[in-house]
């Protein structure tokens, strides 16, 4: 169509543009080659494509140092892919993970979703893949980094599908998730790494050379260095860390709810009579409003999902959002949440900690039966008890109960959910339906504490160990946490040689 004389040509990546509705677009970046340059008049924006490879030159011939196995705590992105690293240059790493390998728990999973019945070990939270592996496998990320494209590209080596290379917003879905992080480990099993399930680091103990941890209360072992990789969850281990003299803060966070809308009004509402047409993506938003110091906005938004139950503790209620990789169940759902500042809870960690569970004791209170507190934007709006539910029915796998939010949430929250909530009908019509239904309560949307670090990537005033990924506060999803993972990895590897 430009009248380019190529040698070839491929998708590098792909995006809907759907802000005029009567003129939906596909936007494509393409790279070209050719042998002559590419000359032309009046044409798209063109910029010479440099490759970033990775891992780069800097690991080239970095043999290992010792034959000491370094050990890593927690086998989510950030563990896993620390972890494939360091397995990949030698290393051959030990991980420790409080939870089961993925099969198994998926079993436990399902075991809680039917019965109620939590195993506090391995859950959603816990376990193979981390929480991510069960809340829709979205891979966005605001992350300008070389090491991005590589874990893409790992992801699809080990089953993922390969659209996720030229998707602007790459998903996996939870089902085929599965398959992938069990390759990954049997990967690094392969390489001469190991991988120990229903392993739970319950003592630590920085040393001159090393590290001595306790897993499960009586098998000691020795590390050269130490990576914890332990998920936003890991209340245990982070008040473990404390007593140790590890420096652990409180940091800004969010809590809040599910919201549910029909897909099909979601859709209609951002793609127009295109939506019945069958040839877009799933439809996907993104709203936020600022007021002062806090911000109300959507979070794991899945299109064609289900509000999933997430708690990691005994009577505790947790919500988060989940697709399989059709995304086509009945409802779309977010997370609407609002900033926790730390002048809210004192700026202690332990605070920061006993404010999220304080919410999620409260919500179990309501049905003290597993059953998530619910209502309808409309009656949250009124500030009245749900007693019925409307054309959206809550998707939640152990049931509801109606109920008032506005006694649950903090008056703050509530009040900042209210004006979000009304600020976004304006922006998307689905917004204004009054049945679409909010499930309480949202809290692990990130960590509530942060590990300090120094330059080296290693905790503050321990040296040979590394806090890393969205449980030590220093990432929020898959791909940011995946690659904290890499960074520790090159750390360690390259020493003082290491450039952040």
């Amino acid at each position: 169509m430009l009248g380019i004389r190529y040698n070839s040509f491929s998708v590098y990546k792909k995006s809907v543009d759907a802000r005029k509705k009567n003129d939906i677009k596909t936007v494509i970046t393409a790279l070209v080659t050719a042998d002559d340059g590419i000359k032309f008049k009046d044409s798209p924006d063109v910029t010479v494509f440099e490759a970033q490879c990775y891992p780069d030159s800097r690991l080239d011939g970095v043999a290992p140092k010792n034959k000491l196995k370094p050990v890593i705590i927690g086998f989510g992105p950030c563990g896993m892919f620390c972890a494939l690293l360091l397995a990949r240059q030698g290393y051959m790493p030990i991980v420790f993970e409080q939870g089961e390998e993925i099969e198994k728990r998926a079993e436990s999973v399902e075991h809680y979703l039917k019965f109620g019945e939590l195993n506090t070990s391995s859950n959603i939270q816990f376990g193979e893949g981390g929480a991510g592996a069960f809340s829709d496998g979205k891979l966005i990320t605001r992350v300008n980094d070389k090491r991005t494209s590589f874990i893409l590209k790992t992801l699809v080596e080990h089953g993922a599908p390969r659209e996720i290379l030229t998707q602007a917003k790459p998903h996996v879905g939870t089902d085929l998730l599965k398959g992938v992080v069990k390759s990954i480990r049997e990967e690094i099993i392969s390489l001469g790494g190991e991988v120990h399930f229903s392993s739970k680091m319950t003592d630590v103990n920085a040393l001159s050379d090393g590290v001595e941890i306790e897993i499960n209360g009586n098998e000691r072992i020795f590390a050269p260095s130490l990576f914890l990789a332990i998920g936003h969850s890991s209340h245990d281990t982070y008040k473990l860390l404390m007593k140790k003299g590890f420096d652990v803060r409180g940091k800004d966070f969010s809590v809040g709810v599910r919201i549910e809308h029909k897909r099909e009004d979601v859709e209609y509402s951002l793609y127009g009579k295109a939506a019945f047409e069958n040839l877009l993506p799933p439809a996907e938003y993104s709203v936020s409003l600022r007021e002062g110091d806090r911000g109300v906005y959507s979070f794991c938004m899945c299109p064609g999902g289900l509000v999933m139950a997430s708690a990691s503790d005994e009577e505790s209620i947790v919500t988060n959002g989940m697709s399989y990789h059709n995304r086509n169940e009945i409802n779309s759902n977010a997370a609407i949440a609002v900033s926790v500042l730390s002048s809210d809870y004192g700026g202690s960690a332990i605070g920061a900690i006993e404010y999220q569970r304080n919410i999620e004791r409260s919500a179990w209170q309501i049905s003290r039966d597993n059953r998530a507190p619910a209502q309808t934007v409309g009656d949250f709006l009124n500030s009245r008890a749900t007693l019925n539910f409307g054309k959206v029915e809550p998707s939640y796998p152990l049931g509801v109960v109606g109920t008032d939010l506005n006694g649950l949430l903090p008056h703050g929250i509530t009040a900042l959910l209210k004006k979000g909530l009304r600020g976004f009908a304006g922006k998307h019509s689905f917004f204004a339906d009054t049945s679409a239904v909010l499930t309480g309560v949202e809290t692990r949307t990130s960590s509530p504490v942060r590990i300090a670090r120094d330059e080296r990537l290693e905790a503050q005033g321990f040296p040979h160990v590394y806090p890393c990924g969205e449980g030590a506060g220093w990432a929020g999803g898959i791909t940011s946490a995946a690659l904290d993972g890499l960074r520790v990895a090159e750390s360690y590897i390259l020493g003082d040689n290491y450039v952040k």
